[in-house]
């Protein structure tokens, strides 16, 4: 790590604020400027930003890889990582995945993932697994955006759930913001509620509904459930 904080105090003043996700069509800052900001970073620093960004990337994850492999990948990602604060930050982020994947695996038809089944990541696989036929799989309480999502998918409404999605995933990484203000944490932070701020600015229905459909195709010609990934 770069030594002391005067290296994040000029990063992070060169950052301008991302303003709410869902009220703008472009993000604060470009893909290009962005990459010139974090290049100030030491290798180090950069190395565990990359490793974070690929376990959440929606575009890095790899449709032939079953959720036993990616559930293994993440463990060992969010093992690796410097602090509570980021180990935090990527658990809330994969746990909003495996719900959203039990969503969709129910949805069509799946049954709820065998005692000991590696399905999913998080606190709540068994919860989600012991009560597959409630609507909010029992985690209502913990994820208050879950019956949101759950009607976005009945309906068939693409771009509805996308925004529950990500809005569930813009503040989830926003709680952990108090007390990281000038610090790699806060690079981090900022980074990837980016990342959420370009996927929505670049959304396309016709895409995403392709994609899931791939998903779901990869899923069934493997013989396996839809993936942990959205």
């Amino acid at each position: 790590m770069i030594a002391g904080h005067d290296p994040y105090v000029m990063e992070m003043a060169s950052l301008p604020a991302l303003g709410p996700l869902l009220g703008t069509t472009t993000p604060a800052i470009s893909a290009t400027r962005l990459e010139e900001r974090l290049r100030n970073l030491a290798p180090e620093d950069r190395a565990d930003l990359d490793a974070l960004d690929a376990a959440l990337s929606w575009d890095r994850i790899d449709l032939g890889e079953s959720d036993a492999a990616f559930v293994a990948a993440v463990t060992k990602v969010v093992a690796r990582a410097r602090n509570d604060t980021l180990r935090a930050a990527l658990r809330d982020r994969l746990e909003i995945r495996t719900l959203i994947a039990a969503l969709r695996r129910r949805h069509r038809g799946g049954e709820a993932p065998a005692h000991g089944e590696a399905w999913g990541y998080g606190r709540f696989t068994e919860t989600i697994r012991t009560h597959w036929a409630a609507p909010d799989f029992g985690v209502g309480h913990s994820f208050v955006w879950v019956n949101k999502a759950r009607e976005r998918l009945e309906a068939g409404d693409t771009a509805g759930l996308e925004r529950v999605i990500l809005q569930a995933a813009w503040d989830a990484a926003g709680r952990y913001g108090d007390g990281h203000t000038f610090d790699f944490e806060a690079v981090a932070l900022y980074v990837l509620r980016w990342r959420l701020a370009d996927r929505w600015a670049r959304y396309d229905v016709a895409a995403a509904t392709t994609r899931f459909a791939a998903l779901l195709d990869a899923a069934r010609d493997a013989g396996q459930p839809s993936g942990i990934a959205p």
